[in-house]
């Protein structure tokens, strides 16, 4: 891992940070000024953060991809989610009493991180609503995303995984276009995604759906229903 202090020519690069990208244009030179940061750059396997260290400075990646696991007492590994440049990491556990986090972050590529004190954010927080109001909207984003992985989790086969998320996504309508590709909706079941279109064109076999790329055609919303 390798530290980077950005001189001023290249500070901008914090504007690739989606909350950092919310403040206005014209307050933009203003928040350079106020803001303190440093660029680490990490190798492919390298540990951006451990398990149940303090998690006491705001890392947001900006460049490449990282997975984050838990391990449980018995050292067993269980992938939590894979996390795409640019975004921000861990932003829930920031400011908690008990800060330490419980997933180990690793790079599955070479990585470029922003790394922001937590004094800092705090300071920007309360200077730049618009930042202050990025930072609580992805906080909310991602509990919602955890909330629905964890009901994922609680359904054992990708049948009834993906059952229950084509009803979510169908919002009652019988004709819907899937918001993201079966690669990520793999990703997001934890599976593979050969094993996801194995699945899914079964369920075309079965008359139960109808499917086109992400092109999705319900018809027989009562045998989806009792997947689960």
């Amino acid at each position: 891992m390798n530290n980077i202090y950005p001189d001023p020519d290249h500070s901008r690069i914090i504007f690739q940070c989606p909350l950092c990208s919310s403040v206005p244009e014209e307050r933009q030179e203003e928040f350079l000024r106020d803001v303190r940061f440093s660029l680490r750059t990490y190798e492919k396997g390298d540990v951006v953060v451990t398990q149940g260290s303090r998690y006491e400075s705001l890392y947001i990646l900006i460049k490449g991809e990282i997975v984050t696991e838990m391990a449980d007492e018995k050292g067993d590994f269980m992938k939590v989610e894979q996390l795409r440049a640019p975004n921000p990491m861990a932003t829930g556990f920031l400011f908690s009493t008990d800060n330490r986090s419980p997933v180990s972050a690793i790079c599955s590529v070479p990585c470029t991180l922003v790394v922001i004190p937590r004094e800092n954010v705090y300071f920007l927080m309360r200077k730049y609503e618009e930042f202050m109001m990025a930072f609580l909207a992805y906080i909310s984003n991602k509990v919602s995303f955890l909330s629905e992985k964890l009901r994922l989790v609680s359904l054992r086969s990708i049948r009834a995984k993906l059952a229950y998320y084509l009803l979510k996504e169908s919002a009652g309508e019988n004709a819907f276009r899937l918001k993201i590709s079966k690669e990520d909706i793999s990703r997001l079941f934890s599976v593979s995604r050969p094993a996801l279109v194995k699945v899914m064109m079964e369920m075309a076999e079965e008359g139960i759906i109808d499917v086109e790329g992400r092109e999705i055609k319900i018809k027989d919303r009562s045998a989806l229903q009792k997947m689960f």
